[in-house]
């Protein structure tokens, strides 16, 4: 209406008075009131024209006009006392459409206003059908909700909601049934009646509460029925018109359907996609998430994952931005192994976005940290994680700040306080954890035995059988190498049962076998115990038990037949390979009916010492060639300088390069067979000197990898790794430590055996345990665990030369001036690096070594009834296998080699089988991943520029993953 038309509407009407009659000046009233209500917006005028109107001038624009004053005192003037007076001056009497908004306002204004929920309850039963239907089916539905929510009063709910139809308001009745069907699922459980409530309800009826009964009954079909097909069907019923923010919600667990019941992942992935921002945050967060899931754990397309993840950010849902970080965190740190980003990702999280996944996120950082020899801010991350973060988290924290005090630190008592944090409330398993070390700790460092028994006797079966069965076994251990009580040693290692933990229960089986034979004089018993272990409980323990059963027999029982048997389970073993040669030996000396058995004390005292004198110097040796990678080059101890010999480089072709690093399967670094070296020879300088013989027959192999201590020689690029037959043409890779492992024992396969010397099995190392969350290298069967590296030992046959494989002091100082760029101390360092190096010293002991072995290896060979046994010599070659490798003729000095080693027998499952005939002469057994593990790659002089172009885009394009300098030798070269 025009200002012209309002203003002459006005005059026409102010000109009314009661004299023109009093029903005449009631609707011109009115009429004005209206105008300046709703369209002039002048409420104050609006308000004294409603006010003029007396139920005696028209009782029906009376009724209206209070109507009107209530709504203008409700939403415009906040006046709610003055709205309730002008609703309780209605009566149906005047106008009953009218009197029903007033009631239906009146409760509205009791109810949530006021909180008079009873005066609240009878102005909405005040509403009857006949006042106005569509206003009565509100009402119904305000007293449906009041009895549900407030009163709770499930019946009179049900009644109300039930009370309303269709035809009273279709909007009512849709969001009735939807309240119906709540209440039937939440209250009543009745599912039947649910279902019939949510299938009432069209999209005619109500967009949106059509859209909530389908996500509702898809809910039902999918989390109560498991009919995922009708569930399916009620999510795509659903349309981003009906509402945004179900639908969204509706996409989202269709996504779900799709991805973890039908393992349809195109789908999930485009339900996923559907749901945007602007439909809802939250559930836009949590399909990016999803979507980050599905490409990192089913489609493995980590770049993709990467991108949904950090789609997601903390003003759209903290918690889920949380959980993203720290998936991208898991994911730089896992795959890409760029831990430097994953540290980023890990320090975003905060304790308000939520308390569990920042706890998971420091212990993460504390770890990264510990690894990282980082240790006081591993301990800052460790210390940041509290209780109520999440209990388990903490207790593992606590656990890992034990171990830093006790193992880093050296501050016992700081170690005690933590371990003694942990409650069996927090984690019974992390608990048993924590008080396994204390009695380890009171065992062991501060020796307290009183209380180390009372720590070990605080685990019990329940909270960890593992943990459990551990500690019995320490408890054993302690009673028996402490106490010497070897009855309660006995009761201890009695208690552990193959369920606990079958390695555990094999250790223990074999020293119940030990004090039955050796403490107790009960042979019947000990056969008991060593004959209960099988070789699938624990391979080391049931290789020694077969060896003491066969002595038992062979010693005590003069049973040769039967002693025999249990000699032929014994397979070669690692650091107690005199096990496998002496049995070998006494078999033969049965099947020789040598007279050396009718003396067994002499057989025992001196052949089969000697063999076990052989292993023992052959293992004193390896273990002194051992690369640590630790050796500290700074003259003043600073721990801070760089170790001289943190890497070491493998020659090799630039094809075999590409194959390392190509695509998405690359190939893994490999070990190859002995055998088929270019010249075997080499590895024969050990047994040569000795006098004995390596036989080619023999089914133990040996397979091993090579490295050099200088990782820029003009020397190495010459001899190896050229192409086309162009001398230099070859690549250096560095690889850093972690390459590499420390445990001797790998050296030799675990199926041949890891086994120890015939005593009482030590203690269980103090282990660490790692939460779900945090991702441990998980080896399958096919996998090599990380192998030590050895320095060559170079000897000189004749003379006995012997030098240790070591930098030359070029490269060193090469090295040092590319990474530094002075030259000023240089010299100290390597006058440094050679005094830690310690060549003379060890040198001195490695000969000491070598001359018993020689010695008693004559012996042997001098001995007319061993001179008997056919593969004699094949036998003590066995013994002195684990360094026949990594001995080499002093020629070869300039090459400072280090040597990769794994022992093992010619079917281990690991030896990768030739394809084709031309690779009959390239057996091999498979290490791991190398592009991660390597720092520096070297281009020979002569190397091809193609091959220095597709390393630099191969590492470009993984920019944000570990960085691989690349060097260009200039070595000269003619």
């Amino acid at each position: 209406m025009e200002n012209n038309n309002i203003d002459a509407s006005i005059k026409e009407l102010s000109q009314i008075t009661r004299d023109d009659g009093n029903e005449k000046y009631a609707d011109a009233q009115f009429g004005l009131g209206f105008i300046y209500d709703d369209i002039k917006h002048d409420y104050d005028q609006a308000e004294a024209y409603y006010l003029n109107i007396t139920r005696e001038d028209c009782p029906e624009a009376y009724a209206n006009a209070q109507f009107n004053l209530g709504l203008l005192y409700i939403k415009i003037k906040y006046d709610y006392d003055k709205a309730e007076a002008c609703y309780l001056n209605i009566i149906r009497e005047n106008c009953p459409d009218a009197y029903a908004h007033a009631q239906l306002n009146l409760g509205n204004i009791y109810s949530e206003i006021k909180g008079h929920y009873d005066k609240a309850e009878a102005c909405y039963s005040n509403v009857i059908r006949e006042d106005c239907p569509e206003v009565y089916a509100q009402a119904q539905f305000n007293l449906g909700l009041l009895y549900n929510e407030i009163k709770s009063d499930y019946d009179k709910a049900e009644n109300c909601f039930s009370n309303i139809t269709r035809e009273d308001c279709p909007d009512a009745y849709a969001n009735a049934q939807l309240n119906l069907g709540f209440l039937y699922k939440n209250i009543k459980c009745d599912y039947e009646k649910v279902e019939a409530c949510f299938l009432n309800i069209i999209r005619e009826d109500n967009p949106e509460a059509y859209a909530n009964a389908q996500l509702n009954l898809g809910l039902l079909f999918d989390e109560i029925k498991g009919d995922y097909d009708k569930a399916e069907v009620c999510y795509l019923n659903i349309t981003r018109e009906d509402c945004p923010e179900i639908y969204a919600n509706a996409q989202l667990n269709l996504g779900i359907i799709y991805n973890n019941i039908k393992d349809n992942y195109d789908k999930a992935e485009a339900c996923y996609s559907n749901i945007t921002r602007e439909d809802s945050p939250e559930a836009y967060t949590n399909a990016q998430f999803n979507l980050g899931l599905l490409y990192n754990e089913i489609k493995q397309d980590y770049d993709k994952a990467e991108v949904y993840y950090s789609n997601i950010t903390r003003e759209d849902h903290p918690e889920i931005y949380a959980r993203a970080q720290l998936n991208l965190g898991l994911f730089y740190d896992e795959i890409k192994h760029d831990y430097n980003q994953a540290e980023v990702y890990y320090s975003n999280i905060a304790r308000e976005d939520c308390p569990e996944v920042y706890a998971n996120a420091q212990l993460n950082l504390g770890y990264y940290n510990y690894i990282k020899d980082n240790y006081e801010k591993a301990k800052r991350c460790f210390s940041n994680i509290i209780r109520e973060d999440n209990p388990k988290i903490y207790a593992e924290a606590q656990l890992q700040l034990g171990h830093l005090y006790n193992e880093i630190k050296h501050d016992y008592d700081k170690s005690e306080a933590y371990y003694l944090s942990i409650t069996r409330e927090d984690d019974p398993d992390i608990f048993t954890s924590a008080q396994f070390n204390l009695g380890f700790f009171y065992t062991d460092i501060k020796p307290d035995y009183a209380k180390a028994e009372a720590y070990y006797l605080n685990i019990t079966r329940e909270d960890h059988p593992d943990n459990y069965a551990n500690a019995q076994f320490n408890l054993g251990f302690f009673y028996y190498n402490k106490k010497h009580d070897y009855d309660k040693a006995e009761a201890c290692w009695i208690n552990i049962i193959r369920e606990d933990s079958p390695e555990a229960y094999a250790r223990a089986q074999f020293n119940l076998g030990f004090i039955y034979e050796y403490k107790k004089n009960n042979l019947v018993k000990a056969i008991e115990s060593y004959s209960n272990i099988l070789e699938s409980d624990y391979q080391e323990a049931y290789s020694k038990a077969q060896y003491q059963l066969a002595n038992i027999y062979f010693f005590h029982k003069n049973d040769s037949n039967k002693a025999r048997d249990y000699y032929n389970k014994i397979k070669y073993c690692s650091s107690t390979s005199y096990i496998y040669v002496s049995a070998r030996v006494i078999s033969e000396l049965i099947d020789t009916n040598s007279n050396l058995i009718s003396n067994k004390e002499n057989l025992k005292e001196s052949i089969l010492a000697n063999i076990k004198n052989i292993c023992t110097s052959v293992n004193d040796i390896k273990n002194r060639l051992l690369v640590s990678f630790n050796l500290n080059n700074s003259p003043n101890g600073n721990t801070e300088v760089k170790a001289p010999e943190r890497r070491v480089a493998h020659y090799t072709k630039p094809a075999v390069l590409f194959n390392l690093l190509k695509g998405k399967n690359p190939s893994k670094f490999r070990l190859n067979i002995v055998d088929f070296m270019n010249d075997p020879n080499e590895n024969q300088v050990l047994t040569n000197w000795l006098n004995i013989t390596n036989n080619s027959d023999n089914e133990i192999k040996s397979f091993l990898a090579s490295f050099s201590f200088n990782h820029n020689s003009l020397n190495q690029f010459r001899l190896y790794g050229n192409e086309d037959n162009i001398s230099g043409s070859g690549v250096s890779i560095a690889f850093n430590q972690n390459f590499f492992g420390l445990d001797t024992e790998r050296s030799i396969s675990n199926e041949i055996a890891l086994v120890s010397s015939i005593k009482p099995i030590m203690s269980i190392d103090n282990k660490q345990i790692k939460l779900e969350t945090i991702q441990t290298e998980n080896k399958s069967n096919d996998t090599l665990h990380p192998l030590p590296l050895y320095r060559c030992l170079y000897f000189d046959p004749k003379t006995e030369y012997m030098a240790l494989a070591k930098r030359n002091k070029q490269s060193f100082s090469l090295e040092m001036y590319d990474e530094e760029n002075k030259t000023f101390d240089i010299d100290a360092k390597w006058e440094n690096y050679i005094e830690k190096l310690e060549e003379e010293k060890r040198i001195k002991e490695i000969r000491k070594e070598l001359k018993n072995i020689k010695d008693l290896m004559e012996e042997f060979l001098e001995n007319a009834e061993l001179q008997k046994i056919s593969n004699l010599e094949q036998l003590l070659s066995l013994a002195v296998l684990p360094i026949s490798c990594l001995i080499k003729h002093a020629a070869f000095e300039d090459e400072d080699e280090c040597r990769m080693i794994y022992i093992t027998h010619i079917a281990d499952k690991k030896i990768v089988e030739p394809q084709d005939y031309q690779s009959t002469t390239s057996l091999y057994v498979e290490y791991t991943n190398v592009e991660n593990h390597i720092d520096i790659i070297y281009l020979g002089p002569q190397c091809k520029l193609q091959h220095k172009l597709w390393l630099q885009n191969h590492f470009k394009k993984k920019q944000r993953g570990k960085q691989i300098k690349l060097i260009k030798s200039e070595m000269p070269l003619r």
